[in-house]
């Protein structure tokens, strides 16, 4: 029983081990209002509007389809924040639009993103510039 017991803790802590992710890690979804409350599933986001800053043009989203398609670019995005981005030129802003508030960051390259006064780093993999770049054409 007491080598049950050891087997259990140990595979508990490597699957909460395992879970987490490094201290100053920041996932970029968790930046983002959600799109609806998880009780009762009705809808926060109302609108997400896609700015391209270089001309002005924007694009907007308001059917729950399109909300959740372009929700999902940004989902799973692991960041690293720091505060230095004098140097990043921001080319995209993407906001977020609930019935009580607006909320944006900007995307400076496909790994590089603006949120407040924070620059945030993608890790491994970043936003579909092709994608957000044919939303303009």
């Amino acid at each position: 029983m007491k080598k049950f017991a050891l087997l259990l803790a140990l595979l508990l802590a490597a699957l909460f081990l395992s879970a987490c992710d490094a201290p100053g890690v920041t996932v970029l979804d968790e930046l983002m209002p959600p799109l609806t409350e998880k009780a009762t599933g009705y809808a926060v986001t109302t609108e997400i509007r896609i700015t391209k800053l270089t001309t002005g043009e924007s694009v907007s989203f308001t059917e729950p389809a399109d909300l959740n398609s372009v929700h999902m670019r940004f989902e799973g995005i692991k960041c690293i924040r720091d505060k230095k981005f004098d140097d990043i030129q921001p080319l995209y802003n993407v906001a977020f639009f609930t019935a009580t508030s607006a909320d944006s960051f900007d995307v400076c390259t496909s790994t590089d993103f603006i949120y407040g006064e924070y620059h945030y780093d993608a890790m491994r993999s970043g936003v579909d510039f092709v994608w957000l770049e044919s939303l303009f054409n």
